[in-house]
């Protein structure tokens, strides 16, 4: 973590999917490390992860400890969408990120109610775009590039032809979209506070 790229925003978090991870877990040092940033993730439940109990109990847990905190939270929810929502409705958190989200109507339908947005990639199909609210969606930067020898994070051109397509709009109009659709997020959680100046600067003057 010795990067300081003004745009760059770190993340704390456990992945789900990751053993190593979990078994690091320890809330009262996330807790205190906490106030530090401004996102958490990615945590949430994968079914293909293993541990299932482990994986629901650091995932309650988690939740509590955030739920009342200024952060953005991506959340995933690999093969068990139905039930991160229900996770998130008992929590009574509001204004987290799933990530990648693969649920089907009345999933989104619910996350809605916890308030919850989208996060999407070119991995996604135009059907399953069309299913989320325009005004809940924002575009993923940790899908990838793969070219020769290399895999560059941050593609969001991709996407952003997606979404284009998909909403029948310009490139610019989507991104002007999700940027606006972050930054309502952004201002609505209080993470706003605590995101890079730089980043916080470029929302707020969109």
């Amino acid at each position: 973590m010795h990067r300081r790229d003004p745009a760059l925003v770190w993340g704390i978090g456990v992945h789900p999917g990751v053993a190593a991870a979990r078994d690091e877990w320890d809330p009262e040092q996330f807790t205190d490390l906490l106030s530090s940033f401004a996102l958490v993730g990615e945590v949430g439940l994968d079914r293909r992860g293993g541990d299932w109990a482990r994986q629901r109990a650091i995932f309650k847990e988690l939740l509590r400890i955030v739920r009342n905190e200024p952060v953005l939270i991506s959340i995933h929810s690999s093969g068990a969408t139905t039930e991160v929502v229900e996770h998130l409705h008992d929590a009574g958190m509001r204004g987290a990120i799933l990530h990648w989200f693969s649920g089907d109507a009345t999933d989104i339908a619910q996350a809605i109610k916890t308030d919850a947005y989208f996060s999407v990639n070119a991995a996604m199909s135009e059907d399953q775009i069309r299913l989320l609210p325009q005004e809940r969606v924002l575009c993923e930067t940790d899908f990838p590039t793969r070219k020769a020898r290399s895999s560059k994070p941050a593609d969001v051109k991709r996407i952003e032809d997606l979404l284009s397509h998909a909403w029948n709009v310009s490139r610019e109009e989507a991104r002007a979209k999700t940027w606006w659709n972050l930054r309502t997020l952004s201002e609505r959680s209080g993470a706003i506070e605590r995101l890079p100046e730089a980043v916080a600067d470029t929302l707020l003057y969109l």
